[in-house]
């Protein structure tokens, strides 16, 4: 049975390697996400300001929908669905 990876320097050279390459990746992905945050603020904004404008969630409508749904009055008129998929009316 081996007990050691033995040899001169044994596994310290490969670990450090290791260690190093670790570090070179979260320095990059540091870099990455600072360039990706100066370059989008702007548009996050714009996005943001956007989202801001959407009303909240018509809740009168969703309830409304829901109890049809329960009652199994809720019809789904398939024709005008695929209608309005495929562009038309």
């Amino acid at each position: 049975m081996v007990e050691r990876v033995g040899g001169v320097g044994g596994l310290g050279p490969i670990r450090e390697l290791g260690e190093k390459q670790k570090k070179v990746e979260k320095s990059n992905r540091k870099v990455e996400k600072e360039e990706l945050s100066s370059t989008a603020k702007d548009e996050v904004e714009k996005v943001m300001e956007e989202v801001r404008k959407v009303p909240d969630v018509r809740r009168e409508l969703v309830e409304e929908i829901k109890k049809a749904i329960e009652s199994g009055n809720y019809v789904i008129d398939a024709e005008n669905i695929a209608k309005k998929l495929l562009g038309g009316g």
